[in-house]
């Protein structure tokens, strides 16, 4: 009995004596297992988040684009841009310095029976509406209308042009390659107070200054100058020449913008 009675006495005194290295194995033991742990994967909720996709610009939003530029440039194929209100019988400012002495003499607001008096007042009629028209920055020019405003319609003198007279005015225009008519009804009449190369000489100075590589046609309407108010037909016969004339040439296939040459 006394020798099992010493025995578990030197028995508990080791366990003591390592009792604390076991401790430390034990929490050396679980550091471990904590570093070792993978960590859970965070759960996102998706339900937060919208099901739409955003979708970038296709082809079909840039060919709307091009499709509004097009329709832009259709409409002023038969009109102009930023048309001046001409109110009837009314005197415009514009025009006062233009205004020639002879619009108060009766005898201009006859067709003379001579041929060479005929002829003169026709020079003299064409020659007023082409200045009548470059004040206004006129393109086409209706009859109905400029024969409302003064001084086609005198209200001093009571005399006004009709509109034969306007057409026979108009014809002789047409004759000397300052006017072409545009309907075949004669009511509208497209005015060249300027020439189209004349147009190409201004462009292609503006572009040169102001930094222009390539435009086009709308473009060429948004840069808000006199050619900017130009007939669609004319602004693309423009195009045309200053390729012609080797100042510029096509940038695309379909013909639609132009690529200057400053060199």
């Amino acid at each position: 009995m006394a020798e099992m009675q010493r025995k578990r006495e030197k028995s508990d005194v080791k366990k003591k004596e390592n009792e604390p290295f076991e401790v430390l194995e034990s929490v050396m033991n679980q550091l471990n297992e904590s570093l070792t742990e993978k960590p859970e994967t965070e759960k996102i909720d998706l339900s937060s988040f919208s099901s739409e996709r955003v979708i970038p610009p296709s082809n079909q939003t840039i060919d709307t684009e091009i499709s509004s530029q097009e329709s832009i440039l259709n409409d002023i194929s038969t009109e102009t841009l930023q048309k001046p209100i001409l109110e009837p019988g009314k005197i415009d400012p514009r025009i006062k310095p233009i205004i020639p002495q002879w619009v108060n003499k009766p005898w201009r607001w006859m067709v003379p029976d001579d041929i060479e008096h005929k002829k003169q007042w026709l020079i003299t009629w064409g020659e007023f509406i082409l200045d009548f028209a470059r004040i206004l920055n006129l393109h086409i020019i209706d009859l109905q209308e400029i024969s409302l405003v003064y001084p086609f319609y005198n209200t001093l003198t009571k005399k006004k042009l009709s509109i034969p007279q306007l057409i026979l005015i108009s014809d002789y225009l047409v004759e000397i390659n300052k006017a072409k008519w545009w309907d075949e009804q004669k009511t509208r009449l497209r005015i060249y107070w300027k020439t189209l190369i004349t147009y190409c000489d201004d462009l292609f100075e503006f572009a040169f200054k102001n930094g222009y590589e390539m435009v086009t046609a709308y473009d060429i309407i948004q840069m808000k100058q006199s050619w900017s108010t130009l007939p669609g037909t004319d602004i693309k016969n423009i195009m045309k020449l200053l390729v012609e004339t080797k100042r510029a040439s096509w940038a695309d296939s379909e013909k639609k913008t132009i690529e200057f040459h400053f060199n």
